[in-house]
């Protein structure tokens, strides 16, 4: 199995693929990036289908919205940090606003990218994007999460965002989310009755993992996974919190608007004072050439800091 089989993009590209050959009609936008989301093979394949329009973000959010507003579905793949901010205007005014079938991909969000610099480390995207109207947001952590995701898509019109960060996948973790493609729900991946993990994307790595840990020392842990963030399933999300009253959110994401945010929104408005709320995630402030373990690492976003500072916390 090569490592290209076990890569979100290669699932994005596959699922696109599958599509075409069933005779589904859509317009793939690349700006300038169509090496680096590997969809080079729907542009040799399937060329009606592909267009690429360089370094030009805002022109691709214009030129998608023209063509859904004649009845296309269209699907602009980009590095995520340029085209949810550089784009941000145009995707607003002319996609959000008019609802149109619009489909955004964010490559290399999270912190996979931290050895680039701070311009392409989006930690807003989650925060900024959910604010619009008519927007859905997800974000995969496996391939079939990405099929799933790309199936929906096709079966409803409006906008989304898709937001995909270190797209390489371990064995284990490819054929993760079989077993629950329903994208309206939060993914129980285990049930425990002390502590609830809420993941999204990546995060749910470090999360197994952390609750693997925690149940070595008799902690139960529930694990529950966000593929669809906005609109967030509140139903399942509180009824996990009926049994357990510590919960901890893991994402690649700024404290401000994200996972951490929207839980705490839910808390709020529901009235929950007798649950802990744990917060892992990045910062505002990412640091400068850091390799990807090394990102992870220093915001705790692995399953031993996170199993660790549960554990200090129910100490």
């Amino acid at each position: 199995m090569s490592s290209q089989s076990l890569d979100l993009r290669s699932g994005f590209t596959d699922a696109l693929i599958t599509k075409a050959k069933a005779g589904n009609a859509f317009t793939l936008i690349s700006v300038d990036s169509k090496k680096s989301s590997l969809v080079e093979q729907i542009e040799a394949d399937y060329p009606a289908h592909f267009l690429e329009l360089g370094v030009m973000e805002q022109c691709a959010a214009g030129v998608a919205a023209g063509l859904a507003s004649c009845g296309h579905k269209v699907f602009i793949v980009g590095i995520a940090s340029f085209v949810t901010m550089r784009a941000y205007e145009q995707i607003r005014t002319l996609v959000s606003h008019g609802n149109y079938d619009v489909k955004v991909v964010g490559l290399w969000s999270g912190l996979y990218y931290t050895f680039q610099g701070h311009t392409h480390v989006p930690h807003e995207d989650i925060s900024i994007m959910r604010t619009l109207d008519n927007v859905s947001v997800y974000c995969p952590s496996s391939y079939l999460d990405m099929h799933n995701i790309v199936d929906r898509l096709f079966a409803e019109r409006g906008f989304a965002y898709v937001r995909v960060e270190n797209p390489f996948l371990s064995a284990s973790m490819r054929e993760h989310g079989r077993e629950d493609p329903d994208l309206d729900r939060l993914q129980v991946l285990r049930r425990g009755h002390r502590v609830t993990i809420l993941s999204t994307g990546r995060g749910l790595f470090a999360a197994s993992d952390a609750a693997d840990l925690l149940n070595d020392k008799g902690i139960s842990c529930s694990i529950l996974n966000a593929v669809r963030l906005w609109p967030f399933d509140k139903t399942t999300l509180l009824s996990a919190l009926k049994t357990t009253d510590i919960l901890v959110t893991v994402e690649e994401h700024g404290r401000v608007g994200g996972l951490a945010s929207i839980v705490s929104e839910i808390l709020v408005q529901h009235g929950i004072d007798n649950v802990r709320l744990l917060p892992f995630s990045g910062s505002s402030k990412y640091p400068s050439n850091l390799q990807y373990e090394g990102a992870l690492d220093g915001f705790g976003l692995t399953g031993a800091g996170i199993s660790s500072a549960v554990a200090q916390l129910i100490g």
